[in-house]
């Protein structure tokens, strides 16, 4: 019975001791946070600590303990004897500062702790605000603020903005280093705004409005940018075949008669537009040509010799004075031949034909499939 007790002696000592439920903290970036940890009479001359994570035995990262200096200095443990309550205090708090904690009262055998769960948020705070803006165009966040922040200085900041990584695209006061950006303050109505111009698809995301104060933390309100083309209906799906020939119909609205017009492969995204053929220029694939019916408002590109690299997304596009319009074309390949009979004349062709309205609320797209063997 003697040696059966001492088993249990031994298990019950690996067992954590936890007083009380789980306590919420939240604090704010940039500011002083107090973690404040009660513990009972008796264990006043204890060490005393703060574990982040699961604080499991071997695996145990102590922020801050008692009669030692914190290896981040923005740690900090005090013991009130008196009242029982040690005080963990938390500088500069940050963003990945946020998480779960524990107060230890080290012990002969098993700590007692108690559980803490850190939540970090940013001052102002408030839902993010979803904006849309169009690629190639203008466009303008408005950012509002407080009276008595009319002097500070005012800045637009993108992604997570975490102390030591804050990328700021545009400070008022400085040139940004993208001159597409750039920052104005109306202090009498309380609003700074950014303005991007030629907005680029990698211009969406996450971003900060963001007002600097000196002696706190920064005040923020978060955007989240979303950029678009202008797209005119719906996805066409074609079929080609190979070593055929396809015509791909584009049509576009009357005043876009001498507007160029070209055929995009892929996201085309600014700065990686693969362009495979323009009107105006031959294209670098001799295979593919482009001619526009201003009259009919119709312009068209030629594939001949059609093959299994040619499948995928296209944009026909009508290029514009600020953001180009397009209509989507997804493109497939197929290597058996088309068994259809019609009345044309033009062997071995197939026609396909995208027809869009730009300003209709109920766009058509219609496909004109014709081949003869």
């Amino acid at each position: 019975m003697f040696r059966m007790c001492v088993v249990l002696l031994i298990f019950s000592s690996i067992y954590t001791v936890v007083v009380g439920a789980p306590i919420t903290v939240t604090g704010y970036r940039g500011e002083r946070v107090d973690i404040r940890c009660t513990y009972e009479s008796g264990y006043e001359s204890n060490p005393k600590y703060l574990c982040k994570g699961e604080c499991n035995i071997g695996n145990k990262v102590i922020m801050v303990k008692s009669g030692s200096p914190a290896e981040d200095q923005r740690f900090s443990l005090s013991d009130d004897r008196t009242a029982r309550v040690f005080t963990v205090t938390i500088t500069d708090l940050r963003l990945e500062d946020e998480g779960q904690y524990w107060c230890g009262v080290k012990r002969t055998g098993t700590d007692v702790y108690s559980e803490i769960v850190l939540l970090v948020k940013h001052v102002g705070g408030g839902a993010p605000v979803i904006v849309t803006g169009y690629r190639g165009e203008r466009f303008d966040i408005r950012c509002t603020y407080e009276s008595g922040y009319e002097s500070n200085p005012k800045y637009l900041c993108k992604g997570a903005c975490n102390i030591g990584n804050k990328v700021i695209v545009v400070k008022s006061g400085s040139p940004a280093e993208d001159q597409r950006f750039s920052l104005s303050d109306n202090t009498t109505a309380r609003v700074f705004t950014v303005t991007i111009t030629d907005l680029r698809l990698e211009d969406e995301g996450q971003y900060w409005c963001g007002v600097e104060r000196s002696l706190s933390a920064d005040v923020y309100s978060e955007i989240l940018l979303l950029v678009k083309m202008v797209v005119v209906g719906a996805p066409v799906k074609v079929t080609g075949h190979t070593g055929e020939r396809a015509d791909i119909r584009c049509t576009y609205e009357s005043g876009y008669e001498s507007n160029p017009k070209y055929l995009c492969k892929g996201a085309c995204n600014f700065g990686n537009k693969v362009i495979v053929v323009k009107s105006g220029s031959p294209a670098e694939d001799q295979r593919f040509s482009l001619s526009d019916n201003t009259t009919a408002r119709v312009f068209t590109i030629t594939i001949t010799e059609l093959r299994p690299a040619d499948e995928g997304q296209y944009w026909c596009g009508v290029k514009r004075t600020g953001t180009d319009v397009y209509s989507e074309i997804l493109l497939l390949v197929k290597q058996e031949p088309s068994y259809f009979s019609t009345t044309e004349t033009n062997p071995q062709s197939s026609s396909i034909t995208v027809s869009d309205q730009n300003k209709s609320t109920d766009a058509v797209s219609e496909i004109y499939i014709c081949v003869e063997d």
